[in-house]
This record gives C-alpha cells, structure tokens and sequence, in this order.
C-alpha cells in the first residue's frame, strides 16, 4: 500500500507545471471588459427610460399604492445596475500588470462579484419586480372577479418566475464557460507567485 502511495507521488511531483496562456488570459479579460460596457451602457439607457415611462403612463399620483410599486421598481432596477458598474473590469490592456499580485486580487474580486450577481442578487432583484408587479394588478384589476385577479396575479407571477429564473440560470452557464476559467487561472497565478 505504501509503495503504490510513493508510486503516485512520485508520479505528481514528475508532472510538470501548467503553463498559462497570459495571452488568452488578457484576451477574455479584454472580451469580458468590452461585453460589460455594453451591457452597463445599456442600462444606462434603459433604466431611466423604463422608470420615466412607468411614472408617465400610470396612474400614481391617484393611488399610494401603485406610487409605492413603481419606487420599488426604481429601487431594483438602480440597485442592479450599481452593482454592474461596481463588478466592473479594470482596464487590461498590458500584460505587465499581471505581475502586481494587487491588480490580479482586484481582477478575481470583481469576477467574482459578477458571479454573485447572477447566482444571488438577481433572484432578490426578481423578488422585488414581483412584489411591486403584483401591487399594481392588485389595485389596476380591482374592477374585476376575485377569480379572474388571482388567475391574473398566478399566470403573471409563475411567468415572470420562470422567465427569470431561466434568464438567471442561462447567465451563470455562461458565467462558468467564460469567466470562471478566468478567475481560477489568476488565482493559480496568484498561488505561483513567490513569498515576499
């Protein structure tokens, strides 16, 4: 039994190390840079635009209630898209940085944070775009059956769940194909680098 445990170490100890592709390493992050302007830029866009037409076209200065939906909906979507400009990449533009162990720390942090976006916060963010949705209905549709309001309230809230949900899921696959080699590559970096 011994034996065959020296055989395998010996075994671990003659592969050789890894070596990295510093160039598909800076191009990802440069790709993953680029697809973050657009997104944020987006957003930039967007959100106020979404928020502006929602204050516009609904009725919230007659109900306190469809005025406090639309805040939470306001709330979320800024919410989210700080956190996108927090997560975002820093330049990457030369491979000479890659030596500061710092500005790898900081690479991995944000990566990772992006992560947490898709994984964690979105679901909270889908929380909070249904519970000022169903708000709204509730008072838009108060004209009709009680029957017809829940029918209503289940198909928007189930939809939107499973929309989101699906949304939410296909992101972190992406996530794990694109940035998470990323990360564990600066972190197998950052263990190489020697001791100060």
């Amino acid at each position: 039994m011994e034996n065959n445990f020296e055989d395998m170490q010996k075994l671990w100890q003659a592969q050789k190390p890894v070596e990295f592709d510093l160039t598909s390493l800076v191009a990802g992050l440069k790709k993953t840079e680029i697809k973050q302007r657009r997104e944020q830029l987006f957003m930039l866009i967007i959100t106020p635009l979404t928020i502006g037409f929602l204050f516009w076209s609904m009725p919230w200065r007659e109900n306190r209630g469809i005025e406090i939906s639309l805040y939470i909906i306001a709330f979320a979507m800024i919410w989210v898209l700080g956190m996108a400009i927090r997560s975002k990449v820093t330049n990457s533009d030369s491979s000479e940085r890659f030596s500061n162990e710092e500005y790898l720390k900081t690479q991995i942090a944000k990566l990772s944070y992006r992560y947490q976006i898709a994984k964690k916060y979105m679901y909270g963010y889908t929380f909070l775009l249904l519970l000022a949705l169903n708000i709204s209905y509730y008072i838009l549709l108060e004209p009709l059956s009680t029957i017809t309001r829940v029918g209503i309230h289940l198909a928007l809230t189930l939809s939107l769940t499973g929309f989101m949900h699906w949304q939410i899921r296909r992101k972190v696959k992406k996530y794990d194909l694109e940035l998470k080699p990323m990360i564990e590559q600066m972190k197998a970096m950052l263990d190489q680098k020697p001791e100060s």
